[in-house]
């Protein structure tokens, strides 16, 4: 799956069939001008969503990691989203049982994944253009949310006990935001010709809601289209801002989810949640406003399955001989551990780099939780956690930025895992 950096994580879906591609030295907007914007990196997700997997638990064992994520392979050689996220656990060490459901999908995934069709089938005034954008805020948020509670009420009704769930995907303002922004970004760059008429035909429709004229967007004088695209943005942060924030729906939608990881805590299972990646998708604006930057609230980065109430996990790498957090984490201060978010799991290759992403990262913490809880049947999740962070783990110091946790010890948890 050839998807570019804004297809890695974004909304209506996956936090992650979001990341299929290693991105490295490809700049976003060459990326996207070419043609390879396929959907929002959740949005990729959700875009070839299968039907949902009917996984039956007969007798839940302590210590199972449970994967919620995408099995479907989308062809000859694809290595699909949730294999990955599997082989991260078992690269890792892991040996305990695994159980893997399929994503289930809703109304609000489904209409937050057609965002392509109607967009190009309609015509809208623009108030409707921003009652349209908000609602395809909200229906990627909220429907990312019960689709998650739906998968886990379907572990707690079966059962699960001391163990973790692993969710590798959710939808943030940023995503709702990054995907939307997607669509239009190639008509601001030389590339491939069907991609950016294909975007500028997007932008006439999207611009008039966003108060922003196309004439001064397309310029060819940074004074007038660096403040035109800072505009734009703007005001599209603060609508999705604004849809997520405000929405009765989405606040349903968490209350929910909340419910039922209150519930399973009381079972002695975690809820583990990849950050999301959208780290970087500031700078990408800031290169089209000619190096001017919008102004986001604390809550735009946060994956809305990433609540106070679950472990949510950041990406490291070793660059320089040092580990650091990735450029591509959320900037989310309620990161409570880092990981390792590379993926060397070709079994056939196994020096080459598959993918990478918080995505990969979040199960190998859930391999440890899940294990510790086998192992400490006793404790609850918050002393699991604390166990891990204080034995298996250290205090992440080149942060580039990004908020203060422990960093998972692959070799101190890889040897903790064979015990």
């Amino acid at each position: 799956m050839q998807l570019s950096p804004f297809s890695r994580m974004r909304p209506p879906s996956s936090l992650d069939r979001a990341e299929q591609t290693p991105r490295r030295d490809e700049s976003l907007l060459r990326k996207l001008a070419g043609g390879a914007f396929v959907a929002g990196s959740g949005l990729a997700a959700l875009t070839s969503a299968p039907a949902q997997a009917q996984v039956q638990i007969q007798q839940p064992q302590p210590g199972t990691l449970y994967l919620s994520d995408f099995f479907e392979s989308n062809g000859p050689g694809d290595i699909p989203h949730g294999e990955i996220v599997y082989r991260s656990a078992r690269q890792l060490g892991f040996e305990g049982e695994v159980v893997r459901s399929e994503v289930p999908e809703n109304p609000l995934t489904r209409k937050s994944r057609r965002l392509d069709s109607h967009l190009d089938q309609r015509q809208f005034s623009p108030e409707e253009m921003r009652q349209f954008l908000s609602d395809y805020s909200m229906q990627c948020v909220a429907g990312q949310t019960q689709s998650a509670t739906q998968d886990l009420r379907k572990f707690l009704d079966e059962g699960a006990h001391h163990s973790a769930i692993n969710l590798s995907r959710g939808c943030s303002p940023a995503q709702a935001a990054e995907a939307i922004y997607a669509r239009i970004s190639p008509a601001f760059s030389a590339g491939d010709p069907v991609a950016s008429g294909l975007a500028g035909r997007r932008l006439a429709k999207i611009a008039p809601g966003l108060d922003s004229k196309v004439e001064e967007l397309t310029s060819s004088d940074p004074a007038v289209r660096g403040p035109a695209r800072l505009h734009l943005q703007q005001k599209l942060v603060d609508l999705v801002d604004e849809a997520v924030r405000t929405h009765p729906t989405v606040h349903q939608a968490q209350d929910d989810y909340e419910s039922v990881v209150a519930q399973l805590a009381e079972r002695k299972v975690s809820v583990v949640v990849a950050a999301a990646n959208s780290g970087e998708v500031l700078d990408h604006f800031a290169a089209d406003a000619d190096g001017a930057r919008v102004q986001v609230s604390p809550d735009f980065w946060r994956n809305r399955l990433a609540s106070d109430s679950v472990v949510t996990v950041g990406a490291t790498r070793m660059r320089d001989g040092q580990r650091q957090v990735t450029e591509y984490t959320n900037y989310d201060s309620g990161i409570d551990f880092y990981a390792d978010g590379d993926a060397y799991v070709d079994h056939d290759h196994p020096e080459k780099l598959v993918n990478y992403g918080t995505s990969f990262a979040a199960p190998r913490l859930g391999a440890v939780l899940a294990d510790t809880h086998e192992k400490q049947p006793d404790w609850t999740n918050a002393q699991v956690e604390a166990f891990v962070a204080d034995q298996l783990a250290a205090r992440q110091l080149d942060l580039k930025g990004h908020s203060p946790a422990s960093a998972l010890d692959s070799a101190r948890a890889g040897q903790y895992l064979k015990k």
